[in-house]
């Protein structure tokens, strides 16, 4: 369950929807992406009525134009696509991760496999800018988004990180979830810390310094 103003939200794993309740639990209005599989991890509930989610498509690619050896009917899984909605659900964003992030540049994963996934969001944030970052696990990577012409801002950590990461010994997170902006600046997120070597997880606070573009622990 997510509280968020007086309303309180709930997925549907069934249905692949949210359900949006009032603060006694009475079910008013169920939620879903118009394009692809609505997924679970989070929901953004404004104050004005409206409400970011995302889902995920597949996609079937041929990859031997983009790396040697690529496989040329790839199905990649895990494109991930954030959708915003106004208080009448109608669209106003819709983020998909193919449009605006060059999947060759994705050097950890296997882009020669005949199938693979990309992505996999575990939070949505509005930052203190009004624009958005997303965590992808998938990828130990944070990025944040133009919340109307959906271009990259930057990004924190994984193969395309664009930050010197200060303080840190484990040089930033790995399979982190749910990044969120503190109200003095800083972000905070959950490390599970997969890849570390070796693996620990752990609770992870970065000073963001979005002009220099370091990130100090």
């Amino acid at each position: 369950f997510k509280p968020s103003h007086d309303y309180i939200s709930y997925f549907d794993k069934n249905n692949t929807h949210w359900v949006i309740a009032d603060k006694y639990m009475n079910e008013i209005d169920t939620v879903k992406c118009t394009l692809g599989i609505t997924d679970y991890h989070d929901i953004r509930i404004l104050n004005n009525g409206g409400y970011i989610i995302q889902s995920y498509d597949s996609l079937f690619v041929n990859m031997s134009d983009v790396v040697d050896g690529g496989n040329q009917n790839a199905k990649i899984n895990g494109v991930l696509r954030i959708q915003e909605f106004n208080s009448s659900h109608e669209l106003i964003l819709d983020w998909f991760a193919f449009d605006h992030l060059n999947i060759q540049d994705f050097t950890n994963l296997n882009l020669t496999n005949s199938e693979f996934t990309w992505m996999h969001g575990n939070s949505i944030e509005i930052d203190y800018d009004n624009n958005l970052f997303f965590s992808d696990r998938r990828s130990s990577q944070i990025i944040k988004i133009h919340r109307t012409t959906g271009d990259i801002i930057w990004i924190l950590g994984g193969p395309l990180n664009e930050f010197e990461i200060l303080n840190d010994p484990l040089n930033g997170p790995s399979k982190q979830h749910d990044a969120r902006r503190l109200e003095n600046g800083n972000l905070i997120l959950f490390d599970n810390g997969n890849d570390h070597q070796p693996p620990l997880s752990r609770v992870v606070e970065y000073g963001i310094n979005e002009i220099d573009k370091t990130a100090t622990l």
